[in-house]
């Protein structure tokens, strides 16, 4: 094989092969592929977008520095912490954790049938799976927080409307997730009950349900731990549980009590969300141990018939079997407990259903005209606020998240005080950092912006942690052999690996972001909220119609346009 000085290509064809040779730079460079393209385009698209929404929201390093000064004076006023009797908080308390229990209950309840409809190898028809999403998608856009407010409106201040926003948002959050399972199953187990003759029921019963249990109580254990951070704060509005002492404590300026309300919900939170992370990681691993015996032990078995004499018409009550069976009756009677607790009835529960739909026709038609100027500048500072926080959510969480990562971590100590840091970050309730901050830093979405900020670091570090950990240690490895310092495995073994992980979390944040942008401006943070809260507290429901259409509409352009974003780079 020859190449001329000039760097013309030489072909020659060994074994049907061509092997160009040019200048060194080329074959070096990776080709400038589609998918490169775009994620070219969709980073300079970001950094527009970040630099725009920085300059409507008025970042301003001076702002930043005054307004840490004045939050260490409000600090200051806080300490020394004043925690509350026990007697006055024990019940809030335990309301939060029932609230929380039975909204979660009631989510799994509604979940499971819109779930069967919207999966796309168990629906019926189309137009049922297309209505069954919508659906789903109409329950997730609005936050729980803004559902509490209106049912507070309807039903009065209590638990009822913190349970029933609960269920409702938390059946849009469920439903995709298990919709989401169901068509990832196995179709091969699901067709051959249909081929002998099941019904529909029975298919699903026998052939599906089986593959995405696992699956579902994971699901319905993460969302529990996240409804608990939520009830919380539920209060602020008047629906019950510890977030309502907390809010009347800050609002007659009792910020040493209110210091130690707010750490006691952090606990809460923390504790929930690590025994919920515990029970999680038992049942992915005991799953994929039963997995990996039944991949080993299928070319022993033998195949012999039994005589139906013999045959057992029911599967044996194994130890697994027991545990799950008992790990059920626990947890049908923490659902019967908390209903009991909260003094809710299934009477109740149906009666609260004509009410709301009663309610309905003074929520309609929805009145754009007495909003139409504050509207659009409102959504568009929501969407800023939005971005300007996953933009900053994701600068603090990757280095938290590398440190994070077991098997890069630089010291097993330095890996702990990351996981604290990201667990007592994933505690912070959004809506009681709002209301800090806003002391600190004013009115406007500035305060809204640095709140949801921290608060996002949580989630959004731990899922570019858990990319770290599952990438293949091939690479690094080799490059260690080599003598390659932490940093040059990092940048050429990790971040290729994880990339397209960490875009998904991106995008993932920038999806959740927006639901939280539109609450903060309840206490004053900026966005839609302020208008949403005020149009219900007014009694003007034509008007909270018209502001949740557009919150409805403006969440289902951006998750169209995160999908359309996710499937052309990844």
């Amino acid at each position: 094989m020859v190449a001329s000085s000039e760097g013309t290509d030489v072909a020659s064809k060994e074994e049907g092969t061509v092997t160009p040779t040019g200048p060194v730079s080329d074959r070096l460079s990776p080709p400038w592929t589609r998918g490169r393209r775009n994620a070219l385009a969709a980073l300079i698209t970001a950094v527009i977008l970040i630099v725009f929404s920085a300059s409507q929201i008025g970042v301003d390093p001076q702002r930043l520095i005054d307004g840490w000064q004045d939050l260490g004076n409000l600090l200051g006023r806080m300490l020394p912490i004043e925690l509350p009797e026990p007697a006055r908080v024990v019940g809030p308390v335990l309301d939060t954790l029932m609230i929380a229990v039975a909204g979660t209950a009631l989510a799994v309840l509604l979940s499971l049938p819109l779930a069967f409809l919207a999966a796309s190898n168990t629906t019926p028809s189309r137009p049922v799976r297309a209505v069954a999403r919508a659906i789903i998608l109409g329950a997730r856009a609005i936050p729980d927080l803004v559902y509490a407010l209106i049912f507070v409106r309807v039903l009065g201040v209590g638990v009822l409307p913190g349970v029933l926003a609960v269920a409702v948002y938390s059946t849009g959050m469920i439903g995709k997730l298990f919709a989401e399972a169901i068509e990832e199953i196995d179709p091969g187990i699901h067709q051959a009950v249909e081929v002998v003759g099941a019904g529909r029921l029975q298919a699903v019963v026998t052939g599906v349900v089986p593959q995405v249990m696992p699956s579902f109580v994971a699901t319905v254990l993460y969302r529990l731990d996240m409804n608990v951070a939520a009830s919380a704060v539920l209060g602020f509005v008047g629906a019950g549980g510890i977030g309502f002492e907390l809010y009347n404590t800050l609002r007659t300026l009792q910020y040493q009590r209110g210091l130690g309300l707010a750490l006691i919900i952090i606990a809460l939170v923390i504790l929930v969300e690590r025994t919920s992370a515990a029970i999680r990681a038992s049942i992915v691993g005991n799953e994929q141990a039963r997995r990996h015996r039944r991949i080993r032990s299928r070319p022993t078995i033998k195949r012999t018939v039994v005589p139906h004499s013999e045959r057992r018409l029911s599967a044996p009550w194994t130890r697994a079997r027991i545990m799950r069976a008992i790990t059920a009756g626990i947890a049908a009677l923490l659902v019967a407990v908390s209903f009991m607790g909260l003094d809710i009835s299934p009477l109740a529960l149906v009666q609260a259903v004509p009410e709301l739909l009663t309610s309905v026709s003074s929520f309609f038609p929805p009145d754009f005209a007495s909003v139409q100027e504050q509207l659009p500048r409102s959504i568009m500072e929501t969407l800023t606020i939005a971005i300007m926080v996953t933009a900053l959510a994701t600068l603090l969480s990757l280095p938290v998240a590398f440190l994070a990562a077991r098997t890069i971590a630089p010291h097993p100590i330095i890996y702990h005080v990351a996981r604290l840091i990201i667990v007592v970050a994933r505690g912070l309730p959004p809506l009681v950092l709002a209301l800090i901050f806003v002391s600190a830093f004013g009115l406007g979405p500035f305060a809204g912006v640095v709140a949801l900020s921290l608060g996002s670091i949580g989630l959004t570090a731990k899922l570019m942690a858990d990319a770290v950990e599952h990438i293949d240690p091939g690479p690094g490895t080799a490059l260690r052999s080599t003598g390659a310092t932490r940093t040059q495995q990092s940048v050429t073994a990790v971040i290729p690996q994880v990339a397209p992980s960490f875009v998904a979390t991106v995008l993932f944040t920038l999806d959740s972001t927006i639901r939280s942008s539109t609450i903060v401006g309840i206490v004053g943070a900026g966005g839609v909220g302020f208008i949403t809260y005020q149009s219900v507290h007014t009694l003007q429901f034509h008007t909270t119609t018209a502001v949740l259409i557009v919150i409805f509409v403006t969440v289902f352009i951006v998750e169209r346009f995160s999908d359309a974003v996710r499937k052309r780079i990844l």
